[in-house]
């Protein structure tokens, strides 16, 4: 299923709530559950589709608390708060009626400050460039993963036991067509957690919660163009593992900051 194929469609709605029907397909699979990128995804997709009018998105929290197969889900929308250039909104995906994951959402007009910061620009295209693109390879790297292209720059492949707590890693959508702030979302996941390459081997992991914040917003992009990732692993203990990461646009410009809990089961 191309990712553009999965929009919520709005089975009920009132001045405070919305309930969505949503399918996805077994291609969108992480392991025995549906890629965390892709249930955001679709939760923007549906606040988006319920208020239409809604500002930029600056910070998204998500919380996964149970495995959801790919196929058919449920959305709850809820709105918490509309102020005058802010509104927060929260959505609950369903399987059947248990919850599967939670989402809490701000969105933001522009606004007139004093305050202005530009982050650094990661140079794009330069070394290591001429790093391969990874396979798709069945069975054994994430069925997701088939929607994605990887350039390994720095660090270490999954399960491949090395050293360094960091990845550094080129990567694009691999679904033809335009990318908007919704995609980028999936793409901010898209990654493996760090912790997973300094596995000697295959060893079941699962993200606990994911904080994501936009530092920039920009019309839609070629979906098939080159962003860059940087990842670290900031702590680990008691199989709990912190990571931070940074999504660089095509253009070198920082766009999301990223942080997740990950848990991981050896």
């Amino acid at each position: 299923m191309h990712i553009d194929e999965m929009i919520p469609t709005l089975l009920s709605a009132d001045a405070t709530a919305a309930r969505f029907a949503c399918q996805a397909s077994d291609d969108w699979a992480q392991g025995r559950t549906l890629f965390g990128g892709v249930q955001a995804m679709l939760a923007v997709r549906a606040m988006r589709q319920w208020l239409p009018t809604l500002p930029p998105l600056w910070s998204l929290h998500s919380t996964f608390v149970a495995p959801i197969a790919p196929g058919h889900m449920l959305i709850e929308v809820s709105l918490l708060r509309q102020g005058k250039t802010a509104v927060q909104l929260s959505a609950r995906l369903l399987d059947g009626e248990q919850t599967a994951a939670i989402f809490v959402a701000a969105f933001g007009q522009a606004r007139d400050s004093a305050v202005q910061l530009s982050p650094p620009a990661r140079p794009v295209g330069v070394a290591a460039e001429p790093a391969g693109e990874l396979p798709y390879m069945p069975g054994i790297t994430p069925a997701f993963t088939q929607h994605y292209g990887y350039r390994w720059l720095a660090g270490a492949l999954p399960f491949s036991g090395g050293k360094a707590p960091f990845n550094r890693i080129r990567l694009r959508q691999r679904d033809a067509g335009v990318l908007d702030e919704a995609h980028i979302v999936a793409m901010a996941d898209a990654i493996p957690p760090v912790a997973l390459s300094l596995l000697p081997g295959p060893t079941p992991a699962s993200t606990l919660s994911w904080s994501l914040e936009f530092v920039r917003h920009q019309p839609p992009l070629d979906a098939e163009d080159w962003w860059h990732m940087d990842a670290t692993l900031l702590a680990a203990r008691d199989g709990y593992c912190n990571q931070d990461a940074h999504l660089y646009g095509p253009d070198g410009e920082l766009v999301v900051l990223s942080r997740q809990v990950v848990t991981v089961f050896g």
